[in-house]
């Protein structure tokens, strides 16, 4: 069917062309008109963090998933409790309230609340938004950027953002890619030594990506999608979409030799034979990210299914458009003549020294790997967090500002909801609610419980008692220097007295309308990303035993670090039974395929060996910061906790690729001969160069993604990039050659197989 396909084809390029440019219109028509809706929220359900919020909804009206934004202002020089300052962030409100009414559900006015640093220096205002975060508009989003920038931004004053919207949009494409497609095509030009020939992978790659994101972006309106999906089919369609047409390429060049020049028949041969390999490779790397699906996360689920949709177009797009192009260039492509016998009896140095030593490389290999792969016993996992993105990004400075000035705690609050026994009075319960909260409050790596209600006649004593205290020092003031106190004066005495109000009124609980559940806010002293602050959740979560016996009450955590917590506790779960499962079904495929028993058992290991140096090496650069300025890291942070499980399924994926196209030519020399040796060094030969280049390529294209600044996309782009590099250069180009050397013959042995 494929030969068929490649000869019809040769006859009716340009039909396939406008078969091509009518769908791209379509998907171009279908994307504009419907618009992309990615997500950067990466949450899941059916954990208790995240199912506690339809609780947090119903009994306090707070929805968790509401848009939210931080302006956050600082004026290191003159501080912010100035008059000017004061009245340009309430005319920056004024205007927002006024504009954006029907986006924006409340601001916080810092003066009204208190909310400034101790050295005056510093204070936000909060804004929340009617919608989703995912569903804010970005034209109010700009709106407040613009407002707050033209208002009170000035020379001396700086003004950042934050929030859980878009602050900074998603770039579609951008010079990752266009690095990656540089160093792509002078790597094919080495290779073919024709700068038409090089550009053909290059166009029907790109030809396969743009209509893959394109039907992704249609998909995002149907589905809910990560922003990190679109990055990772971009990286992988990209990738994927260059190999196999290097693979179909290479093959149709060997063929036009062995027809004398036949092109219809050449394009023929070289569809049914590496059009066959690709179609393989590609349904292995399809398998690989769709059973992402056994984690039982959404998000990765359906960012294994954009990423299988992208892989596919660009299957389909080596299969039909790269053919059309071979056929309208062919007199640019030249045959490749070597032969088989030369290659056999000309091996390079390196095969050379594989074949003679392979004991010595398969051990050397082992260590390398082995030692790489060290540091990724102290993997840290988390989720995606400012404090990690570049120092440029007004969502890292904001994030700075705010914990320099009133802790890094602040970005990432918790909160606690208690499920109370009803059968108890309102005093008992209460003080019980005092009694969990003084406690939670002592706990290490708490910095504050955050007032939410206040108790009215404590607060209406204390309003008479500070007041009267205020009147009398101004009275004196004035008395001593003889002027009248000034409007701001008296407003500092106002806010101060409100601040103490809040100090000493406050109640560290809110109690819904029922009165069946309370909510408390802890402040933590650190972040998401300190282990002190996964600790103090874990403390928390595991005082909920203690409070159940107790009081009859039970905690749930939920917030940005528990959330995280019971989303890494689920991929830590997930990952060891997705990884076998993978590897168990590889293992029966490849024994299929080869029908041998050796072959895949050593490939098997040698994927367990390059991923666990990939992990390792990453480990040792995200997290603890190794040579971080040569890879653009800005801040050692844990490692994303969806890279393992992700990382898992690309690396197998591609390292499969790479193992059929080398093992499928040492089977085919060994069944015409049965001389293994003979199999190994002709595979070595004549499949090495190809994927030396071919991994060179995905290299280059998940290294290019490396460069990008956003964290979670540096890091998936190095993990992919190490991981490829050890499996293609240590394990495929070394320790499998190796290892088929040492087996021999035993590598064949399978029922039914006739030896010569």
């Amino acid at each position: 069917m494929l030969k068929r396909l490649g000869e019809w084809i040769y006859e009716n390029k340009f039909k396939t062309f406008l078969v091509w440019l009518v769908a791209v219109a379509v998907l171009i028509g279908g994307a504009v008109g419907l618009g992309s809706h990615y997500t950067t929220n990466l949450t899941i359900t059916g954990i208790p963090s995240t199912n506690i919020q339809s609780t947090l909804e119903k009994e306090f009206k707070m929805n968790p998933n509401s848009g939210t934004m931080k302006a956050v202002i600082q004026n290191k020089k003159d501080g912010v409790a100035d008059d000017q300052t004061k009245a340009e962030v309430a005319s920056a409100i004024d205007k927002l309230q006024k504009k954006y009414s029907s986006d924006i559900k409340s601001i916080s006015n810092p003066y009204t609340t208190g909310v400034i640093s101790s050295d005056k220096t510093t204070t936000y205002v909060d804004i929340t938004f009617k919608d989703d975060s995912t569903n804010v508009s970005k034209d109010a989003i700009d709106g407040v950027k613009n407002t707050f920038n033209d208002k009170v931004k000035s020379s001396d004053t700086k003004v950042a953002f934050t929030g859980s919207v878009k602050v900074t949009p998603i770039e579609v494409g951008g010079k990752s890619e266009l690095i990656g497609i540089a160093i792509a095509f002078v790597l094919l030009l080495v290779l073919f030594r024709s700068f038409v020939t090089a550009g053909m992978p290059i166009i029907s790659a790109l030809v396969g990506l743009v209509s893959g994101v394109l039907l992704i972006t249609i998909g995002t309106n149907f589905i809910t999608l990560a922003s990190v999906s679109q990055t990772l089919a971009v990286m992988l369609s990209l990738a994927v979409g260059i190999d196999y047409s290097l693979f179909i390429l290479n093959r149709y060049r060997t063929d036009l030799a062995d027809t004398n020049g036949d092109k219809k028949t050449a394009l023929g041969l070289a569809l049914s034979e590496a059009g066959s390999s690709v179609i393989f490779a590609g349904v292995t790397v399809i398998i690989a990210v769709c059973g992402l699906a056994f984690a039982g996360i959404e998000f990765v689920t359906t960012m294994g299914l954009a990423t299988a949709v992208a892989v596919a177009v660009a299957v389909v797009s080596a299969l039909t458009f790269l053919p059309a192009l071979i056929a309208a260039c062919a007199k640019f492509i030249k045959p490749n003549n070597q032969t088989v016998e030369h290659m056999a009896k000309n091996p390079s140095k390196i095969t050379k020294l594989i074949t003679g030593h392979p004991w010595t490389v398969s051990i050397l290999a082992i260590l390398v790997l082995a030692g790489i792969a060290l540091p990724a016993q102290n993997m840290r996992l988390g989720m995606p967090y400012n404090g990690s993105l570049p120092d440029n990004r007004t969502e890292r400075q904001a994030y700075d500002m705010i914990s320099d000035k009133f802790g890094e705690g602040v970005n990432s609050p918790l909160i606690a909801v208690v499920k109370m026994d009803t059968d108890k009075g309102q005093a008992e319960t209460e003080a019980n609610l005092v009694k969990i909260a003084s406690h939670i409050a002592d706990m290490k790596g708490v910095k504050m419980m955050s007032p939410l209600t206040v108790d009215q006649q404590k607060a209406a004593t204390l309003q008479t008692q500070l007041t009267q205290e205020a009147q009398q020092k101004m009275a004196a003031q004035a008395q001593a220097t003889g002027q009248a106190p000034t409007q701001a004066q008296q407003d500092q005495a106002a806010a101060q007295i409100k601040q103490a109000i809040i100090a000493q009124a406050s109640k560290p609980y809110q109690i819904s309308a029922d009165g069946k559940y309370a909510m408390m806010v802890v402040i933590p002293t650190k972040g998401s990303a300190a282990k002190q602050t996964t600790d103090l959740v874990n403390k928390i979560k595991g005082y909920s035993d203690t409070t159940k016996s107790k009081y009859d009450a039970k905690i749930t955590m939920t917030g940005v670090n528990a959330v995280n917590l019971d989303i890494t506790k689920k991929l830590n779960d997930a990952t060891p039974l997705f990884a076998v499962t993978i590897i168990v079904l590889a293992f029966i495929l490849l024994m299929v395929v080869f029908r041998s028993f050796i072959v895949p058992a050593v490939a098997m290991v040698g994927f367990g060996l390059s991923l666990l140096a990939s992990f390792g090496f990453t480990t040792l650069v995200i997290q603890e910061g190794f040579m971080k300025g040569i890879f653009g890291v800005a801040k050692g942070a844990p490692i994303i906790s969806f890279l393992p499980i992700i990382a898992t399924a690309l690396i197998f994926g591609l390292a499969m690729d790479y193992e059929v196209f080398m093992v499928s030519r040492a089977r085919e020399e060994y069944a015409k001969t049965g001389d293994n040796d003979r199999a190994v060094t002709v595979a070595m030969q004549s499949s090495g160069p190809i994927v030396v280049t071919a991994a060179l390529i995905m290299i280059a294209v998940f290294g290019s993604f490396a460069l990008d600044p956003d964290p979670t996309i540096k890091s998936v782009g190095l993990a992919l990039s190490f991981g490829i590099f050890f499996d293609a250069f240590i394990v495929r180009l070394l320790f499998v050659p190796a290892m088929m050397k040492i087996f021999g013959k035993w590598n064949w042995v399978f029922p039914g197989n006739k030896h010569k």
